[in-house]
């Protein structure tokens, strides 16, 4: 239990400090999921001047192709008959040789192109949304539809993989600390053991709990604490009847400061465990939870 409560005070109540976004200053994506499936940037996407840039080469997995003019520093990206061009440091852009406007421009960075999302998307017929709650940019093409087989896998870590890669909905306002520039550097998820329907989502401010229905995940409540679990500062949202307390004792997992993932659960016995494993992309920190089932 102790190692438990260190690791409930480190996630759960830890308050850390966040820069103020501008334009010297870009917000860092969590991570990129591209019809269902998070995939890997060699860059991470940033937000500037709010607005989602990201690293060229993502735009593969969309069915594009792309191609950068380093004398005229400019991207064309190309799909069937359509094209568009997208030049650094400029507003201007062009669609099939039309002029358009862009809110924000090409940027360079660490020596990888990186182009706004929304144009791109719009202009190829794909769907672009930000979910502020874990700053994870979602992408969808028109065909696009949700793996309800997944979600209801008798393999857990499967089903919990499908409900994280579903984007936050919410019908309530957010809580806007939790959205802050930086709130999202430090982030674990808790579930409840046998469970893949409901999460806990906590960042350095607070927590989200989510529920999973129909293919759709569902903010139901948010809140941050002062000195516990249950020590309510402020919420959002309707609370829970169900005591999402207790999950934090089932299953937490999160990645540490060396990129690996780590998990403290209770084994069917009742006795506090915990695993490492290593990260190659968001989706790898659900990891499997030895003997565990599905609860009925």
């Amino acid at each position: 239990m102790k190692k438990v409560i260190v690791f409930v005070f480190f996630f759960v109540l830890t308050f850390q400090s966040w820069a103020i976004a501008d334009a010297a200053n870009p917000i860092s994506v969590n991570a990129v999921n591209v019809n269902g499936k998070f995939i890997v940037t060699d860059v991470s996407p940033i937000i500037k001047d709010g607005r989602v840039l990201v690293p060229i080469r993502t735009l593969a997995s969309l069915g594009v192709t792309y191609q950068w003019d380093s004398k005229s520093q400019s991207a064309i990206i190309t799909k069937g008959k359509d094209q568009i061009k997208l030049t650094a440091n400029k507003k201007e852009a062009f669609k099939n040789n039309q002029a358009a406007q862009v809110d924000v421009p090409v940027q360079m960075t660490q020596g990888r192109i990186l182009v706004p999302i929304r144009f791109v998307s719009e202009n190829f017929g794909y769907k672009a949304s930000y979910e502020k709650i874990r700053s994870i940019l979602f992408i969808q093409d028109s065909n696009y539809k949700v793996d309800q087989e997944n979600l209801q896998a008798e393999d857990l870590q499967a089903a919990r993989q499908a409900a994280i890669s579903l984007p936050v909905q919410s019908s309530f306002k957010s809580l806007s600390s939790l959205e802050k520039p930086g709130a999202n550097k430090e982030y674990n998820y808790i579930f409840p053991r046998g469970d893949s329907s409901r999460y806990m989502y906590g960042n350095n401010v607070g927590n989200t709990v989510v529920e999973v229905k129909d293919g759709v995940a569902k903010a139901v409540w948010q809140y941050t604490v002062s000195t516990g679990l249950e020590d309510i500062s402020s919420s959002a949202g309707k609370r829970p009847s169900y005591n999402y307390v207790e999950w934090v004792t089932d299953i937490m997992m999160f990645k540490d400061e060396n990129g690996n993932i780590k998990a403290v659960y209770k084994d069917d016995k009742g006795q506090q465990k915990d695993l490492t494993a290593k990260a190659k992309s968001y989706i790898d920190i659900i990891q499997p939870i030895p003997n565990e089932t599905r609860k009925q």
